[in-house]
């Protein structure tokens, strides 16, 4: 039983907190695309298509507007589909990775 413990434990740590850069810069492997594609690399966001900048907003607001997407409440169809294929601890990490960017022009 012991082994079994050693062998499991690091996968279980490891699946347990999503990695908000990674999944902004990649994307998720349940169909979720980069974030960076359309808001930046830096979360300034690209007014031409409408994304908004995401970078030093607060992580509930990201979060809130992510969980309303998901319910296919606002945003667009491309956004409410990212939205639906991040988990909640995804949404929560992304949110995190976003808000402790500096703010564009701040």
């Amino acid at each position: 039983m012991r082994f079994l413990w050693l062998v499991l434990l690091p996968g279980l740590a490891q699946a347990a907190v999503p990695d908000g850069r990674m999944i902004a810069l990649h994307g998720n492997d349940q169909g979720a695309l980069p974030c960076a594609a359309c808001h930046g690399v830096n979360g300034g966001g690209n007014a031409a298509i409408g994304a908004p900048a995401l970078a030093g907003l607060p992580a509930p607001v990201i979060v809130a507007a992510l969980s309303r997407f998901a319910h296919g409440q606002g945003g667009n169809a491309m956004m409410q589909g990212i939205a639906h294929a991040l988990s909640p601890d995804e949404m929560q990490a992304v949110a995190a990775y976003f808000s402790g960017l500096k703010a564009p022009g701040a």
